[in-house]
């Protein structure tokens, strides 16, 4: 069997409703029982790495779903796949018209995990890639900080932190662009302090 291919037993059974949060291999996962059923997904939301683990379930036209505490991102719970709310243009009012809700497809990467007589197991689905990969190991975990990095500090302090990490931000407009990794843009930490003095 390869490395993917192990059980890793996480925890205790949640009870209903309750979630476990672990990491294997250094991938933090989160374990959510909901109507008698587990289910599990890669703790940090694909969109930005908030704790998506830690947000509320919705039922979105009766498919339960993760609502991220950072930017309201609704992800299904069983395939990961991200939901939005689809409109229509009316030709004669030239109105937008709510037309349901729709998948962009899965964004989140989900896990297989069954309960046994001692515990919780999961085995690690690697297959492919999918876009939350990317936050799912990271050292700085979002998890536990319900708010978003932007919502309570100023621009400054959150650009400065995001310097301090060697990212880029792509939230802050008043600082000078410069092209970054993953095509964001941002500001060389020097600039920054320039602008402070």
């Amino acid at each position: 069997a390869t490395m993917a291919e192990v059980w890793h037993r996480v925890g205790n059974i949640p009870q209903e409703n309750g979630r476990l949060h672990a990491e294997i291999n250094g991938r933090k996962i989160s374990v959510i029982s909901h109507r008698s059923k587990l289910y599990c997904l890669d703790s940090l939301c694909f969109h930005g790495g908030g704790p998506l683990g830690m947000g509320p379930i919705e039922d979105i036209e009766g498919t339960p779903c993760l609502n991220c505490p950072w930017h309201n991102y609704k992800v299904t719970i069983e395939k990961g796949e991200k939901l939005y709310q689809s409109t229509t243009l009316d030709p004669v009012t030239r109105k937008l018209n709510p037309a349901g809700w729709k998948s962009v497809g899965q964004r989140q990467r989900t896990h297989k995990v069954e309960a046994r007589t001692d515990g919780v197991y999961v085995m690690l689905d690697l297959e492919g890639a999918i876009e939350s990969d990317r936050y799912a190991c990271a050292s700085q975990s979002a998890m536990g900080t319900l708010m978003a990095p932007d919502s309570t500090r100023t621009s400054v302090e959150h650009a400065l932190e995001h310097q301090s990490k060697g990212g880029n931000d792509p939230h802050h407009s008043s600082l000078p662009r410069t092209a970054g990794p993953r095509g964001y843009a941002g500001a060389p930490s020097g600039q920054i302090f320039q602008q402070m003095k």
